[in-house]
């Protein structure tokens, strides 16, 4: 199966920053549990950071395999993919390994430009910030939870709301609630997140991400929590849309390095299109 258009993929981004009904808003309050008061002065951005920091280090390496799933289950669709995310330099590139017929797909970010390359075309073309909302590849994971090296405690002002019980299913005690709220001058795709963070690990156990109007518009599952040095990392996401029961993509990390080494030209146009 072929890749989505760039034009059909814009607009799913534009529909994505219309305003939605307040009428039909699921507040974050509905979907969390009984919170209890957090014992003593906790940093509600060092939790964060903390959960940050076990996803992605200052140079993370990538291998994954992201698997879409319809709701009827008559199509599935597997993509498997290689990224570099240089948080220092805030740059990132991610390409496309399988299928075959989407093989060489690229993307690039230097801030404030993205660029995307087609093999299909051989055409190298910067597609404008908008594209972070993007669904990548017509999965439920946005462009941005792949290769946009900012980081959310920069972009938001963070709220420990208290701590709750794990979701059912989850391993653990307790987790920290915290909401994350976009600043004044953000650039952001979301009105607001709310995650569910291990309070013993710092590991994310699940993120709901919220229109500007507090309608609920994905959820993410994060789980086969693994040791890497001394972070402790979820190598299955599982990306829920709201209101379209029985989809979901699944991201299945195959190899990760932590503070890898990059080449400089990794990170440049010239790189979007694969050598001979």
């Amino acid at each position: 199966m072929s890749s989505p258009s760039l034009e059909r993929l814009m607009r799913a981004a534009l529909l994505a920053l219309i305003p939605l009904s307040p009428a039909v808003a699921s507040p974050a309050a509905d979907r969390i549990g009984e919170l209890t008061p957090v014992a003593g002065e906790i940093d509600a951005r060092t939790i964060a950071l903390r959960a940050e920091n076990s996803l992605r280090a200052d140079r993370t390496y990538m291998r994954a395999r992201v698997t879409v799933r319809s709701p009827d289950g008559s199509d599935e669709r597997v993509i498997e993919f290689e990224s570099w995310n240089d948080r220092i330099e805030r740059r990132s590139f991610l390409r496309i390994l399988a299928p075959d017929s989407d093989a060489g797909v690229a993307l690039l970010n230097l801030p404030p430009n993205l660029w995307s390359y087609q093999p299909e075309t051989e055409r190298t073309q910067r597609i404008p910030p908008s594209a972070f909302l993007e669904p990548w590849m017509g999965s439920d994971f946005a462009i941005a939870d792949l290769i946009d090296p900012s980081s959310d405690i920069e972009d938001y002002a963070v709220e420990l709301l208290g701590v709750e019980g794990h979701p059912k299913g989850a391993t653990g005690a307790r987790s920290h609630v915290v909401q994350y709220t976009p600043t004044a001058a953000a650039r952001v795709a979301w009105g607001r997140i709310v995650a569910w963070i291990d309070a013993e690990g710092g590991v994310p156990m699940r993120q709901e991400f919220y229109a500007a109007s507090g309608k609920r518009l994905r959820t993410i599952h994060f789980g086969d929590v693994r040791a890497i040095g001394d972070r402790r990392v979820p190598h299955y996401w599982k990306a829920i849309p709201a209101g379209e029961k029985g989809r979901e993509s699944i991201l299945e990390i195959r190899e990760l390095r932590f503070e890898a080494a990059f080449e400089d030209r990794i990170f440049t146009t010239q790189n979007l299109k694969p050598r001979p």
